[in-house]
Protein backbone atom coordinates (compact mmCIF):
# COMPACT_ATOMS: atom_id res chain seq x y z
CA UNK A 1 0.00 0.00 0.00
CA UNK A 2 1.32 3.47 -0.89
CA UNK A 3 2.25 5.82 1.90
CA UNK A 4 1.67 9.55 1.56
CA UNK A 5 3.29 12.25 3.66
CA UNK A 6 1.31 14.57 5.86
CA UNK A 7 0.14 17.90 4.53
CA UNK A 8 -0.42 21.06 6.54
CA UNK A 9 -1.34 23.78 4.05
CA UNK A 10 -3.68 26.75 4.21
CA UNK A 11 -4.71 29.09 1.42
CA UNK A 12 -7.39 31.71 1.96
CA UNK A 13 -8.60 35.13 0.89
CA UNK A 14 -10.31 37.42 3.34
CA UNK A 15 -10.39 40.79 5.07
CA UNK A 16 -8.56 41.94 8.19
CA UNK A 17 -10.79 42.11 11.26
CA UNK A 18 -8.45 44.45 13.14
CA UNK A 19 -5.36 46.54 12.54
CA UNK A 20 -2.14 44.49 12.55
CA UNK A 21 -0.10 44.40 15.77
CA UNK A 22 3.67 44.45 15.26
CA UNK A 23 6.00 43.21 18.00
CA UNK A 24 9.55 41.96 18.17
CA UNK A 25 10.92 38.83 19.81
CA UNK A 26 13.81 39.23 22.28
CA UNK A 27 16.17 38.21 19.45
CA UNK A 28 14.82 41.06 17.26
CA UNK A 29 12.58 39.09 14.87
CA UNK A 30 9.44 40.97 13.81
CA UNK A 31 6.06 39.28 14.46
CA UNK A 32 2.82 40.72 13.11
CA UNK A 33 -0.54 39.36 14.26
CA UNK A 34 -3.94 40.15 12.80
CA UNK A 35 -7.36 38.61 12.42
CA UNK A 36 -8.80 37.40 9.12
CA UNK A 37 -12.47 36.97 8.17
CA UNK A 38 -13.21 34.57 5.32
CA UNK A 39 -16.78 34.63 3.99
CA UNK A 40 -18.57 31.82 2.21
CA UNK A 41 -22.12 31.39 0.97
CA UNK A 42 -24.04 28.21 0.27
CA UNK A 43 -27.57 26.87 -0.03
CA UNK A 44 -28.92 24.93 2.91
CA UNK A 45 -31.26 21.92 2.67
CA UNK A 46 -34.27 24.20 2.50
CA UNK A 47 -32.79 25.98 -0.54
CA UNK A 48 -32.06 29.26 1.27
CA UNK A 49 -28.83 31.16 0.72
CA UNK A 50 -26.74 31.16 3.89
CA UNK A 51 -23.76 33.41 4.62
CA UNK A 52 -21.09 32.03 6.94
CA UNK A 53 -17.88 33.67 8.15
CA UNK A 54 -14.74 31.99 9.46
CA UNK A 55 -12.62 34.09 11.81
CA UNK A 56 -9.00 33.04 12.21
CA UNK A 57 -5.83 34.61 13.60
CA UNK A 58 -2.75 35.01 11.41
CA UNK A 59 0.93 35.47 12.30
CA UNK A 60 3.53 36.79 9.86
CA UNK A 61 7.25 36.86 10.60
CA UNK A 62 10.35 38.84 9.67
CA UNK A 63 10.34 41.44 6.90
CA UNK A 64 6.91 40.27 5.78
CA UNK A 65 5.59 41.13 9.27
CA UNK A 66 6.96 44.65 8.99
CA UNK A 67 5.33 45.11 5.57
CA UNK A 68 1.99 43.88 6.89
CA UNK A 69 2.12 46.33 9.79
CA UNK A 70 3.08 49.19 7.48
CA UNK A 71 0.61 48.69 4.64
CA UNK A 72 -2.39 46.79 6.03
CA UNK A 73 -5.24 47.94 8.22
CA UNK A 74 -8.66 46.73 9.28
CA UNK A 75 -10.91 45.86 6.33
CA UNK A 76 -8.14 45.37 3.76
CA UNK A 77 -8.27 42.28 1.55
CA UNK A 78 -5.37 39.78 1.56
CA UNK A 79 -4.49 36.32 0.28
CA UNK A 80 -2.68 34.12 2.80
CA UNK A 81 -0.66 30.97 2.19
CA UNK A 82 0.68 29.17 5.21
CA UNK A 83 0.17 26.40 7.68
CA UNK A 84 -2.19 25.75 10.56
CA UNK A 85 -0.64 25.88 14.02
CA UNK A 86 -2.17 25.12 17.43
CA UNK A 87 -1.36 26.66 20.80
CA UNK A 88 -2.29 24.80 24.01
CA UNK A 89 -2.40 26.11 27.57
CA UNK A 90 -4.31 25.83 30.82
CA UNK A 91 -6.60 28.63 31.90
CA UNK A 92 -6.90 29.93 35.49
CA UNK A 93 -9.44 27.25 36.38
CA UNK A 94 -7.08 24.50 35.14
CA UNK A 95 -9.03 23.73 31.96
CA UNK A 96 -7.02 22.83 28.89
CA UNK A 97 -7.49 25.42 26.14
CA UNK A 98 -6.46 25.27 22.48
CA UNK A 99 -6.41 28.00 19.85
CA UNK A 100 -5.53 27.74 16.18
CA UNK A 101 -3.81 30.27 13.98
CA UNK A 102 -2.26 30.47 10.54
CA UNK A 103 1.51 30.81 10.33
CA UNK A 104 1.74 32.84 7.10
CA UNK A 105 4.40 31.89 4.60
CA UNK A 106 3.18 34.55 2.18
CA UNK A 107 0.78 37.47 2.43
CA UNK A 108 -0.42 39.08 -0.78
CA UNK A 109 -2.08 42.50 -0.59
CA UNK A 110 -5.15 42.51 -2.84
CA UNK A 111 -6.27 46.15 -2.49
CA UNK A 112 -4.74 48.85 -4.67
CA UNK A 113 -2.26 51.14 -2.91
CA UNK A 114 -4.38 54.20 -3.69
CA UNK A 115 -7.29 52.51 -1.88
CA UNK A 116 -5.34 51.86 1.31
CA UNK A 117 -5.36 55.48 2.44
CA UNK A 118 -1.76 54.94 3.55
CA UNK A 119 0.30 58.14 3.65
CA UNK A 120 3.44 56.21 2.70
CA UNK A 121 2.10 55.75 -0.83
CA UNK A 122 1.33 59.47 -1.06
CA UNK A 123 4.91 60.31 -0.06
CA UNK A 124 6.27 58.00 -2.76
CA UNK A 125 4.08 59.50 -5.49
CA UNK A 126 5.10 63.08 -4.53
CA UNK A 127 8.82 62.29 -4.53
CA UNK A 128 10.11 62.42 -8.10
CA UNK A 129 12.91 59.94 -7.43
CA UNK A 130 10.44 57.19 -6.44
CA UNK A 131 7.93 58.11 -9.11
CA UNK A 132 10.44 57.81 -11.93
CA UNK A 133 12.03 54.70 -10.43
CA UNK A 134 15.55 55.91 -11.22
CA UNK A 135 18.03 53.05 -11.03
CA UNK A 136 21.11 55.11 -11.82
CA UNK A 137 22.23 57.01 -8.70
CA UNK A 138 24.80 59.09 -10.62
CA UNK A 139 22.04 60.70 -12.66
CA UNK A 140 19.55 61.72 -9.99
CA UNK A 141 16.13 63.18 -10.77
CA UNK A 142 17.53 66.64 -11.56
CA UNK A 143 20.14 65.27 -13.96
CA UNK A 144 17.53 63.25 -15.84
CA UNK A 145 15.34 66.33 -16.34
CA UNK A 146 18.27 68.27 -17.84
CA UNK A 147 18.91 65.47 -20.32
CA UNK A 148 15.23 65.41 -21.29
CA UNK A 149 15.32 69.14 -22.08
CA UNK A 150 18.38 68.69 -24.30
CA UNK A 151 16.69 65.88 -26.20
CA UNK A 152 13.71 68.11 -27.01
CA UNK A 153 15.79 70.75 -28.81
CA UNK A 154 14.08 71.35 -32.20
CA UNK A 155 17.36 72.11 -34.01
CA UNK A 156 18.49 68.49 -33.54
CA UNK A 157 15.50 67.04 -35.44
CA UNK A 158 16.81 65.58 -38.76
CA UNK A 159 13.85 66.62 -40.98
Amino acid sequence: MASFGDLNAFAGIGRLTRDPELRYTPSGTAVCKFGLAINRSFRNQEGNNVEDTLFINVSAWGRQAEHCAQFLKKGKRVAINGELRSNSWQDREGNKRVTYEINARSVQFLDYMKDTGNTTEDNYSKNKQYEEGSLNDENGPDQENNNAEEDNNEEDIPF
